[in-house]
């Protein structure tokens, strides 16, 4: 890719590795603070424009149980605590407004929240600065088994 491309990026460029360590790493974390029962768990390049292509981002994608008979609102706010043990602050970064509880870590965001249609169920999403100016295409690898090893 020519230098276009690389003056859209947010920072630095970041390495296929550094792009999914940035978002994978905190989600394995997160997993083992909790201890979420995940449904499901992916990690992904996704497109940081709606054209599809660089700069790209790391984003996990995560799905989650309640345990049972959980206060949906105070495990939010435990996953919240376990996050901001980790370094994370409350609040989506600065220009930034998603749909769900956001926490950030610099300009890496997270956003924690009930699922609506399911409400046994919960979502997690993690997604990374757009700093990777590599071609991706938009395939899902499963995670699931690496956060809860």
């Amino acid at each position: 890719m020519g230098t276009e491309g690389k003056a859209d990026l947010d920072g630095p460029e970041m390495s296929d590795e550094q792009t999914r360590a940035q978002v994978v790493d905190p989600a394995k974390r997160l997993v083992q603070a909790v201890g979420l029962q995940l449904r499901g768990a992916s990690f992904r390049f996704s497109a940081c424009t709606d054209q599809g292509v660089a700069p790209f981002r790391g984003r996990v994608s995560m799905g989650f149980t309640f345990p049972t008979d959980a206060d949906k609102d105070a495990y939010i706010d435990k996953i919240v605590a376990a996050m901001t043990a980790d370094g994370w602050r409350d609040g989506a970064p600065e220009g930034k407004q998603p749909h769900g509880r956001a926490l950030h870590q610099g300009d890496v965001m997270a956003i924690v929240t009930p699922n609506p249609d399911h409400p046994d169920r919960g979502y997690i999403q993690i997604l990374g600065e757009c700093r990777n100016a590599a071609d991706h295409s938009g395939d899902d690898e499963d995670i699931r088994a690496e956060l809860t090893s």
